[in-house]
């Protein structure tokens, strides 16, 4: 239950409506308590307009007798009416502040985790499967808003009819309370146990609906790689089994929320066959009045409910329990990147990073796999000159880019902007100076245009169209039906893949950065088009800093400065015609590249 406290600031952020609402539960069970009274009185006055009656029967006067018997009863009759709209009514308004306090709850945490999601670094994603995030995002702070109102509502009309119902039944008669009770401590027992159940069954029906939702997204995500290799066959038996798995967890929850209820009802029941016995026992000696026993069934009646409602707020507590423990597991992590800067020096926006990038020294681990991906990495790249950075597959050259942005940190050395400390800068500032375009490309579902102007949202059509223009993707824009409306599916399925990165790189260079860096941004182009968006390229070389990893000599053969990355460590360096003079790994790439393009050309 210590999870549940981190809920207490939003009670007292949104008082004005729980006190109300509390307030508004006492008056409903007030009103509801009181209607058994109100039937014992009849019950009991119903003897005397008998014998009166009687008395009175085959006189001038027995009509009057009737009609004031019939009065006396309609009376009755009204009063337990106003009492039953006043409970509703004050029930209504219960629902009315409690339910939309708890609804505003639910709308910050949502919020609140949200904006949590968004600030955690790269790592963190590594380490949590999409799908079960989701699921703690839905599934998880659905079950906590439950518990917020109808959790609070249900446990104080409870805990109002049963002290004052209690408090009535030992004032008529503690003998036939304590018989009528009973049943209480089993009831008790078997909450207490059931709650248990519960609990444990809740968490590992939470687990596996993280695990099915996360094959779902997958399966969607992947759809085309699993159509490709005619997988849908075996993923549909794989999403039965954790469908199936499930189902066998929603139903093993389900039998012991199922099997409660009738021991539930069968203790109510006894308690309900004592008052009738035990009763009737006291009434015969003249304890209680005939009335008391009929007030005493509706009592139990009237706290069948609360009890009822006590196991169910047992279930909602457990069960938003486990789901606040698995949302604090978020809110309580923070980010492995500080985004304030390390030694407050600078308070600067993007406008003041110039551009020029160092590494001195630089070695990284990833932490999850434990492999070194950087070793001693240095090299200097003044502001406004394109550095190139060529190597086999997992040499490093991603992660050493990624080190710009600050989506990994340096382990060992220093990278600098401008001269200072990367890790000295706002990472707001330094962020909104670059440029990025990762190899793997991400399209939002959403249209082209929105997606382009995602590098910066208040640019004009003008500038959207610029940049389309510019990563040479224009003229295959004007040829969709919709135009830059065209609605590109999730991640950009209904793009081709070479689209897909001209996209991208349309929403790198509307931002106008002073760092533009190309993660293999040209590997699913032709050549041609690739000769025209290095062209376009080429103009920003002398006015901001350029970063390019390709495996094409002919993407980084005009770069100011090329290096040539092998596990981790630059094995060479220098421009492309020193490199090529040096005959090593770059100059037998760049043979291999030019006879395959004479080959090509011969075809």
């Amino acid at each position: 239950m210590h999870s549940l406290r981190r809920l207490n600031v939003y009670y007292w952020r949104y008082k004005h409506l729980f006190i109300p609402g509390l307030l508004c539960a006492v008056a409903s069970a007030v009103f509801s308590i009181t209607v058994p009274m109100v039937v014992r009185q009849a019950i009991d006055s119903i003897p005397r307009f008998v014998t009166t009656y009687r008395a009175f029967e085959g006189t001038p006067l027995e009509s009057y007798v009737y009609a004031d018997a019939f009065a006396s009863l309609a009376t009755f009759g009204a009063i337990i009416l106003v009492l039953s709209l006043g409970s509703g009514l004050f029930s209504f308004l219960m629902r009315q502040t409690v339910v939309v306090a708890s609804r505003h709850i639910e709308f910050d945490l949502r919020n609140r985790l949200y904006h949590q999601l968004q600030t955690l670094s790269h790592d963190f994603y590594l380490q949590h499967a999409t799908g079960d995030l989701i699921t703690r995002a839905t599934s998880d702070i659905e079950h906590v808003r439950r518990y917020i109102g109808p959790a609070i509502m249900y446990t104080t009309r409870a805990v109002v009819v049963i002290i004052i119902a209690l408090s009535v039944m030992f004032w008529i008669s503690p003998k036939l309370t304590w018989f009528t009770l009973i049943p209480m401590p089993f009831l008790a027992i078997s909450v207490f146990f059931v709650a248990r159940m519960v609990h444990n069954r809740s968490d590992e029906l939470q687990a596996q609906y993280s695990d099915l939702t996360s094959r779902v997204q997958e399966a969607l995500s992947g759809i085309r790689v699993l159509k490709a290799y005619a997988r849908e066959e075996s993923e549909a038996e794989a999403f039965d089994g954790e469908s199936s798995e499930y189902r066998y967890r929603s139903l093993r929850l389900a039998m012991v929320e199922a099997a409660w209820r009738p021991v539930f009802v069968t203790l109510v029941g006894a308690s309900t066959v004592i008052v009738v016995w035990v009763g009737g026992s006291l009434a015969m000696t003249g304890e209680i009045t005939i009335g008391n026993i009929a007030e005493y069934i509706i009592y139990v009646a009237l706290m069948t409910w609360p009890v009822a409602a006590m196991g169910f707020v047992i279930t909602m507590v457990q069960r938003a329990a486990a789901s606040m423990t698995r949302l604090n597991e978020i809110l309580d992590a923070r980010p492995s990147i500080d985004p304030s800067p390390e030694k407050g020096t600078l308070q600067l926006d993007s406008t003041a990073v110039e551009g020029r990038i160092t590494f001195k020294g630089v070695g990284f681990v990833h932490p999850n796999s434990g492999v070194r991906a950087l070793n001693d990495v240095s090299v200097d790249v003044p502001a406004g000159t394109t550095l190139a950075i060529v190597g086999r597959t997992g040499s490093g050259k991603t992660t050493m880019v990624e080190m710009i942005p600050r989506l990994l940190d340096v382990d060992e050395g220093v990278l600098e902007i401008d001269g200072r400390d990367i890790r000295e800068w706002p990472l707001e500032s330094i962020r909104s100076a670059i440029g990025y375009v990762p190899q793997d490309v991400f399209l939002f579902s959403d249209t082209v245009a929105n997606n382009i102007s995602f590098g910066r949202m208040e640019a004009v059509t003008e500038d959207v169209h610029a940049a389309a223009s510019e990563a040479d993707l224009l003229e295959n824009i004007e040829q969709f039906r919709e135009g830059f409306e065209t609605l590109v599916g999730e991640r950009g399925i209904t793009l081709s893949g070479g689209q897909k990165q001209r996209a991208s790189i349309a929403r790198a260079l509307i931002r106008k950065p002073q760092i533009l860096i190309l993660d293999d941004a040209l590997s699913a182009v032709d050549v041609n088009t690739e000769r025209t968006i290095l062209g376009h390229l080429r103009e920003h070389f002398g006015k901001r800093t350029v970063v390019i990893v390709s495996h094409r000599i002919s993407a980084v053969q005009d770069a100011d400065q090329i290096i040539v990355l092998n596990e981790g460590g630059i094995i060479e360096r220098g421009t492309h015609d020193q490199l090529v003079e040096q005959h090593g790994f770059y100059a037998s790439l760049h043979h291999k590249q030019q006879l395959e393009q004479e080959v090509e050309a011969f075809e």
